[in-house]
């Protein structure tokens, strides 16, 4: 009993004040008999509070449920009621925030004791000698002569002397000073006379600065020779013609200065430029003579990755040769006037490359001009562009340019020394002219190089070219008895397919050979004169222990179309009455060798075209068969 009314007045207080309910406690009868007491109890209700429990006084009321129906369970009820207006007041409670910690449990290892039982090994050691370090020495530069000289003697009565002598080693300034001397003082069998003589002497100077190169020379040459091309057995050449030595002799000396200065900008952002000025006096022994200069410049720098420049030229030439009559030509043609005529050529070719990793392109333009008595302007492209593979092993290429090629006497006549003195071009665009310029239409080319090993270089190459005014050899019958050579012009398409390959195991063997093979055809000439279908060449060098020096030079030459206005052997002339017919192919091949004694003194010994053959190089000229050449060096 005692224990209900307990939890009777702590439910009472738990409820909330002012509720508006009320409640019975209904108390069981005591043991004996006693009835039961029941309590009524009222809670007020008031305007301002609305009926709410909470979770904690719902739990109370139902604990005293449970007891109450367990207390009257067990015998007889008994009621009491009370009556109460106090208010209870509950205080406001609070969460309590305890973080939860854990507990570090760390369990300590023992540390692990290993025993190792002793065993005893015998072991045997062989010491052995230890290399002595090595010491990179560098070695002195090896000492420099001053010069040397090179004579020697050869079948045919051949002297030969190259004598050349410089300046020491130096950092700033080099000049040096050339001789040479070749001549035959025996004659071909079966030919008109054909003794030679060449004199060459060249000084140049060079100095060196540190952000510019400036380089200068002189030089003279002397070129005598005779135009023996015809046959001594040759009844209409007139008898004085063939014993005088003097009509058939020809002297050109030639003058030349050149001069170059090339500036390298240290900051690539700024200009470079590199400008040469050439200049040569040409005179023969027929009155021709002939004076040039040329300047060239190239001005460059970087935008960027770019590079932006341009070359520009300008070439101008003076030719004053001799008018000869057709009719007199025995037994010289002689010498009654002279002719003077002018050719200026200007170019300019700006131009763009860049460079992207592997790859590198060239953009740029020709701009060309021809000046005689009417100016002429010619425009061409010049594009290129390659990519490297695998580290240069593999490289493609292509391109396409073309350009104006001035045509003077001196460039002719070392081509083919055995040219007219008097070559003249009549009524070529409403002008006289002494030579056309060759036109160089287009020059379409690509193909791919690079290296097989260390030691093995390629380059396969197809070239296109639409060439206008490309100048021919024909074998001249009107001022010579067809052993000079005149000039005809003619537009050509020409092909070229080529193969090149190098071979070098360092310093002890190089090798190198190329393959040509030309396809042309003419626009009004029956045939490219002159030109070889094919080339094919052979270089090579040995050296054994630096003791024996091996060179080989071969050449073969394919077969050349030519004509001649005299009757020839099993052929039929054409509708112009021209006999044309083939020029042989013929081999060249040279093999020599130089045995030094020491490094200021050697000999050397030359077999020239050892396969023995007096194969004709141009019409009715024909060569030395096999021939020898021997001689000694010294250094000073």
């Amino acid at each position: 009993m005692r224990t209900l009314k307990t939890l009777h007045n702590i439910i009472f207080r738990a409820l909330p004040q002012g509720s508006g309910y009320h409640y019975s406690l209904f108390l069981p009868a005591k043991a004996g008999g006693q009835k039961g007491v029941q309590t009524r109890r009222s809670i007020p209700n008031t305007p301002t509070h609305k009926p709410s429990f909470t979770i904690q006084q719902l739990f109370m009321i139902g604990i005293f449920s449970c007891l109450t129906y367990f207390v009257s369970a067990q015998g007889g009820t008994e009621v009491f009621e009370a009556n109460n207006d106090l208010k209870r007041t509950i205080a406001k409670s609070e969460k309590l925030n305890t973080a939860p910690q854990l507990s570090d449990s760390t369990i300590e290892i023992p540390p692990i004791k290993y025993y190792i039982e002793p065993v005893h090994i015998d072991v045997d050691f062989e010491a052995k000698p230890i290399k002595p370090a090595k010491i990179k020495v560098k070695e002195p530069l090896e000492k420099l002569y001053r010069g040397y000289a090179k004579v020697g003697l050869g079948t045919y009565t051949r002297p030969y002397a190259d004598i050349y002598y410089s300046s020491l080693r130096s950092k700033t300034k080099s000049w040096g000073v050339n001789v040479k001397h070749y001549s035959s003082l025996t004659n071909l069998k079966n030919v008109g006379t054909n003794l030679f003589s060449d004199n060459y002497l060249d000084a140049f100077y060079k100095h060196i600065k540190r952000n510019s190169t400036f380089y200068t020379n002189i030089t003279y040459e002397r070129n005598k020779f005779n135009y023996y091309g015809y046959q001594k057995a040759d009844t209409l050449i007139p008898e004085s013609y063939k014993n005088s030595k003097d009509t058939t002799k020809q002297v050109y000396q030639t003058v030349s200065y050149s001069a170059m200065y090339r500036h390298t900008a240290r900051d690539s952002s700024k200009f470079s430029h590199q400008t040469a000025f050439d200049f040569y006096y040409l005179n023969g022994l027929t009155k021709v003579n002939e004076l040039d200069f040329a300047l060239k410049s190239n001005l460059h720098k970087f935008i960027g990755r770019e590079e932006a420049g341009a070359d520009v030229s300008l070439q101008v030439n003076s030719l004053k040769q001799p008018v000869y009559y057709p009719a007199n030509i025995t037994p010289l043609p002689p010498v009654l006037t002279s002719t003077q005529f002018g050719n200026t050529v200007l170019k300019i070719n700006p131009y763009i490359k860049t460079k992207r990793k592997n790859f590198l392109a060239k953009v740029g333009a020709g701009i060309h001009a021809d000046f005689t008595s009417v100016a002429r302007f010619y425009f061409y492209p010049d594009l290129s562009a390659s990519y490297s593979l695998f580290n240069n092993i593999f490289v493609p290429y292509v391109g396409i340019t073309g350009g104006l090629q001035q045509n003077t006497f001196n460039g002719i006549r070392k081509q083919n020394p055995y040219v007219l003195e008097n070559i003249s071009t009549l009524y070529y665009g409403n002008t006289t002219m002494a030579y056309r310029n060759t036109n160089q239409r287009i020059n379409f080319y690509g193909g791919f190089k690079g290296s097989i090993s260390a030691s093995v270089s390629f380059n396969l190459k197809a070239q296109f070219e639409k060439i206008g005014n490309m100048p021919l050899f024909v074998v001249d019958t009107m001022y010579s008895y067809q052993n000079k050579f005149n000039i005809v012009y003619d537009s050509i398409d020409k092909t070229t397919l080529s193969a090149q390959i190098g071979y070098r195991l360092h310093e002890k063997i190089k090798l190198y050979a190329k393959g040509e093979y030309y396809n042309y055809s003419t626009l009004n000439e029956n045939y490219a004169w002159q030109k070889p279908n094919y080339k094919f060449s052979i270089l090579g060098v040995y050296d054994l222990a630096d003791k024996i020096i091996a060179r080989l030079n071969l050449q073969v030459i394919g077969s050349r179309k030519t004509y001649s206005l005299r009757p020839v052997e099993g052929i039929t002339p054409d509708t112009k009455g021209r006999y044309i017919y083939d020029l042989k192919p013929f081999v060249d091949a040279n093999l020599g060798f130089e045995y030094r004694y020491n490094k200021r003194l050697s000999a050397f010994i030359n077999f020239n075209n050892i396969v023995g053959k007096k194969y004709q190089n141009w019409t009715n000229y024909p060569v030395y068969t096999f021939n020898l050449l021997g001689g000694v060096t010294y250094s000073f």
